[in-house]
Parts: structure tokens; sequence; C-alpha cells
């Protein structure tokens, strides 16, 4: 787990975040919300401290270095206890303003000095690092210099002070340098607003020798509905003449995540089916290994099993309970093979899935899972494209590819005695009586491709599409915008055939068309609920696109031949009694997307980036998906050979 320490008034830490790669390579990626993290000796310095500050890569494996020069420039603004304006040269000895790190290190730090004569203290002030080229996350860090070590109360790990209603953050005490004595310190909240909290504590003690205590996670309650409060504050009181406080008092903003729901926001609102989407599931199974991921988002996880009812109220009245999920947190026990670091590629591809590595999905890429996916330290799958000259196909194609691809399926269950009913990534079975949700976006330069989320069915030897088809999500996006639309429109469809067209074909065809969404780049969750043999229902956020019956009624558009209770109907688990499975491609040089055109500059926006670039370039086409849930009802009818990996906690 990256830990990162954010108080309230520290000069904190300026990281490089890196992406792995193997030993031999020493190429940091530009592009991630944090490039840059730092380290601070002290964050409340006194007359005569010595205060180091370094910047180094943020790495699990210690293998990577820098491929260039940088130059970090550091500039300091501070007012004294006169609110008088206050340079760097006039409290600290030794401050160069700089920081330079040179190619092939893995670190460079600065050592300033508080000045003895000091006068008009305490001074706060600023320090703030930029580096061109890089992004920094919470660049502007403050600092206290004084006479003495003050005790300063923060949150941990979260400069901004933002913390959702409902959602959970930690106290942090922390003393400049080892505490003379025993720093008690009371914590009381604002008047009317103790309700606010749920397991706030009376103090913390920072003991005699150590420099920081923390309370356990504190939780901020909300109201249904908008919030009639923007913020809350807690104050602080401590007898301690050593270590007094600098700052009494901490406003924490509170970000209201359930108002303003309303009829018209339904397609484009996560929170119509989450009230917090960002919330992880986390099991019994694996919680352990989630706290030590990231303790702060474990905090506000929702433990959660089999059978227990879907958190969003309205789908819990219909009958919806928790099956599985896979929330992609980058543990070992959740990458692929079980892996505690990371592969030679510095991926973690998740575990509970396999290489949808056909013919089809291998025209001009290779996929090569291993290379083009992975868990990311934010926990999400990231599955992208990139060129790789030379790149062998896998599966049992032949030959190689300029481009590199990921692609997986998973729950494809055939019921035939060749064991693949017990192969890890066939784990939940998809079946009447399932809902599925995935929250996906899709980013970079997403023109050529077609992203898509889909299931078939689970029947053998059958054409196309007699078996039965369903679109998820499909995004054919193409530079112009095209027949298909542009960058930002979703398709949902299902697709089959009569048992008696022998061609492959879709003869029946219902669709939603050509769904605008606000912007592909932000997460949206896409969902289908078969919610018996009779009837099928796709839909996106809040809103239900398409529903269609086996009596031949519909929502949507028609596309095809119309149908009835007559005609042959593949989405009952009489035809189909392996039920669906799992589909998440990424086809490049797409001729749907292109409209039938395979341009050659189909690339032209990436081709020429790096490997180890194209994992986090805005130019690189990538799907990212945060998690997958699987929900039942009771007419769900689970069966099968009580294979092992039925139902082992994905998350």
């Amino acid at each position: 787990m990256r830990k990162y320490f954010y108080g309230l008034l520290p000069v904190c830490l300026l990281i490089l975040v890196m992406t792995g790669c193997n030993d031999t390579e020493t190429i940091i990626s530009i592009g991630e919300t944090r490039n840059l993290v730092a380290e601070i000796s002290t964050q409340s310095a006194a007359i005569g401290d010595k205060v180091v500050f370094t910047v180094k890569i943020d790495q699990q494996n210690n293998s990577l270095a820098l491929d260039e020069d940088i130059d970090v420039t550091l500039t300091f603004a501070g007012k004294d206890v006169n609110q008088k304006e206050v340079s760097a040269s006039d409290i600290l000895d030794g401050f160069t303003g700089h920081i330079a790190l040179r190619k092939g290190e893995q670190q460079g730090f600065a050592e300033f000095t508080v000045k003895e004569n000091l006068t008009d203290y305490p001074v706060s002030g600023t320090i703030t690092a930029y580096v061109r080229g890089y992004q920094i996350n919470a660049a502007e860090r403050p600092i206290v210099v004084s006479d003495r070590h003050y005790t300063i109360m923060s949150l941990k790990n979260n400069s901004d002070n933002t913390v959702k209603e409902y959602g959970y953050f930690v106290l942090l005490a922390t003393v400049g340098a080892p505490a003379k004595e025993d720093v008690k310190v009371f914590i009381a909240p604002s008047s009317g607003e103790g309700d606010k909290f749920s397991n706030l504590p009376e103090y913390l003690i920072v003991k005699a020798g150590y420099q920081t205590a923390e309370s356990e996670p504190v939780r901020i309650e909300g109201q249904q509905g908008t919030n009639d409060f923007e913020s809350v504050s807690l104050s602080f009181s401590t007898d301690s003449e050593t270590h007094p406080l600098y700052g009494n008092k901490l406003d924490i903003k509170v970000t209201d995540i359930d108002g303003g729901l309303d009829e018209a926001t339904k397609m484009y609102d996560e929170r119509w089916v989450y009230i917090d989407p960002d919330q992880v599931f986390v099991s019994a199974t694996n919680e352990k290994a989630v706290e030590k991921w990231d303790a702060t988002r474990y905090a506000s996880a929702l433990k959660i099993k089999e059978g227990d009812p879907h958190p969003n109220e309205s789908l819990a009245a219909q009958g919806w309970m928790f099956l599985n999920s896979y929330e992609f947190h980058p543990i070992s026990t959740l990458t692929q093979g079980g892996a505690e670091e990371p592969n030679e590629y510095g991926n973690r591809p998740p575990r509970f899935m396999a290489a949808q590595n056909v013919a089809n999905t291998q025209k001009v890429q290779a996929v090569v899972n291993e290379k083009y996916s992975t868990m990311t330290q934010e926990g999400y799958l990231r599955m992208w494209c990139a060129r790789d000259p030379g790149l062998a196909t896998t599966g049992g194609v032949t030959g190689t590819r300029d481009y590199g691809v990921s692609a997986f399926y998973a729950s494809k269950f055939d019921g035939v005695p060749t064991g693949a009913d017990s192969w890890e990534a066939n784990n939940v079975r998809i079946l009447p009586g399932t809902r599925v949700e995935v929250r996906i976006r899709i980013r970079g330069k997403k023109h050529s491709f077609n992203t898509a989320v889909w299931f078939q069915g689970n029947i053998r030897n059958v054409q196309w599409s007699t078996y039965g088809e369903v679109d998820l999500l499909e995004n054919p996006a193409n530079k112009k915008g095209g027949s298909v639309g542009g960058m930002n429109n979703a398709w949902q469809t299902f697709h089959w055939n009569d048992k008696t067209i022998s061609e492959n074909a879709d003869k029946y065809r219902p669709t939603s068309g050509s769904i605008g969404i606000s912007d592909m780049d932000d997460f949206d969750i896409y969902w289908m609920e078969w919610r018996d043999n009779n009837e099928i229902v796709l839909g996106i956020n809040g809103k239900e696109n398409l529903c269609i019956k086996r009596d031949g009624s519909f929502t949507g558009s028609l596309g095809g031949s119309r149908w009835n209770s007559s005609t042959h109907w593949p989405f009952e688990d009489g035809y189909n009694p392996e039920g669906m499975h799992l589909l998440l491609t990424f086809a490049g040089c797409n001729e749907w997307a292109l409209d039938n055109n395979l341009a050659e500059d189909w690339a032209d926006d990436f081709k020429n980036i790096s490997y180890q670039d194209s994992k986090t370039s805005n130019d690189t086409p990538r799907m990212e998906i945060d998690w997958i849930r699987f929900y039942k009802k009771s007419n769900y009818g689970y069966y099968g050979n009580g294979t092992p990996s039925r139902n082992k906690p994905m998350y």
C-alpha cells in the first residue's frame, strides 16, 4: 500500500509515482494523477533544526531510475505572527530553491537549517514544488517554523480536508520531533455538530519519545437527499506548554453524495445505482490484504457476502441479492497466479479471467494479457493497446502483429466433461435471475476502436448468433462521428437467429440505438438484468434502455425481424442451461468504428508512444473497469458439479 502523509500544516512528500517494469528499464511514465512525491524530515521545525527534503521514485522493487535529468524548483512564501511577509532567506539557511535529480538516479534531496536569530515567530509558510513536464499532487505544502515543535492536528492522507458524507477520516496528531513529554490533545465538535460524527474520540495522546498519534476511523454522518450543511468543524486544546497546538480548529468540507438526483439525471448519474460508486467491496477472505493495500478505502469498504441485499434500497426491494464481484484490488490473491509482485512487465493481470485470444480478436492486434492489462494501484482494471512490432499472437493463432492488446472472458461453462467447468475463469454462472453491473470508462484516443462488454450463450457447436448475444456496451468511435456516432456514444443490443437458419446472421436485433453519454472518460454503470426465462433488460446508471420479452414485446428500437412466442428464444435456461459468459474486448482498427474503411492512419495518434509510456499516456486507447458485480434473485437456479472455483470471492 502506498501511504502518503498529508497533514494540515506539514511540508509533505512529493514522490515520483511509477509504473512497474523490468530490471533493465529506467523510465518514468508521465500522466498519472500522482507523478511526484517527496519526503520531509519534520513538519514543525524549531530554531536550529535541520530540515531534509527528499524527492525520490516511488516503487515497490527499487529497480527503476530516472531516464532524464530533472530539476525540481522549490519556492517559499510565508508570514510571521504579525502577518508580515517572510522570505525563505529570512528563516532558513541553505535553502537553494531546487533539487537536481540526474538520469539514472532514484532520489535527490535538499538540506536547510532554521536560523538561530528568528524574530516574530511562529512563521507559517508554504513550500511549493514544481518541475516542468510532470504533474505534482499536493504540490503546495505548509510548514511551521518557530522556537519550539508545535503539535499539529490534521486528517491522515487527506490534504484537501474533504470527506464524503457517510465516509471516514482518521485524525492525526503530529509533533515536529520526538515529543519531550506526553501530549494530550482534547477533541470537540463545534456547537450543534456532535451528531455529525460517529466514533469521534475525546482525545489523542502523543507519547513522550513519539511524534504521532492517530484515531480509529471517524465517520461523517449525512442526510438523505440534499444536505443542509457543507462542512463540519473540530476544535482542539492541550495543556502541554512544551508542544502547544498550532491551530486549534480544523474545518472539514463534506461532499453531498445523494443530493440533486432527479429524473433528468437517470441516464448520467451513477448514484441511481450506488450512492457512493467509489466504495469498494471486500470479503472476509481478502479484507486484511485490502486494508494493507489502502487503509483509507478499507475504512469505508462494504463488507459483503453472498445473499446480502443489494446496497441500493430500490434494487434490494426488487429482490436482488449479492452473488459475487470482481473488485480488482491489486493484492496477491486477486493477481494472476496469486503473484506477490508485478510480473516482468510491471503489471498485475487479474485472476479469475482467461484470455479471449481467438482469431477474431487478433486481426490487427496480438492478445497478450500479461503485457497489456493490469490492476492499477487505484484499484481498477486497465486494458490498453500499444504499437509492438513483431508481437506474436496467442491461443493457437499463428503469426505476428504490430500492435498488442488485452481481451478477457469468464464464466464460460460448457456442460461437457472437458474440465472447463473447473477452470478458475469459470466462477459465476450467469443464469436467469442474474443482474450484472459493470462500472467502466473509456479513455485516450478512442477512435478506430470498438470497446465492448458483452455476453454470449454457452451453447456449443451452433453458429453465431443462434445461441444469443447481449451487447452491454459497444462504443464504435470514429474520428469524424460518422454513421455510428462520435466518441461518446453507447450501443446496447441483443442478437439472435433462428435455429433453422444455417448462416452466421442475426435475424433478431432489438437495440437501444446510439445513446449519447455525457463523457466516456468518466465512469458510468452499465447493467443487464436477466430477470427470468421470459424477460431480459439492459440499462445505464438509473435508466432502463432496452427490454425484450419472449412474447415479442419490447422497448427500444427494432433491428431485424420481429419475433414472437413461437420463434426461437435463446434467453432461457431450457435452451441455454449453462447460461451466458462474459467478454471484455477492445477491437482496434474495427470495421464498424471506421465505417468499413480500414484507413492507414487508424493508429497515428499513438503508434509512436513507447511501451512504458503507453500505460499512462493520454493518447493511449484504453478501457478501465472499476468493478463487475453480480446479483441474484430467488429464481436464480445455480447448479453444477460443485467445482472449487464456483463463487470463490473475487473481491
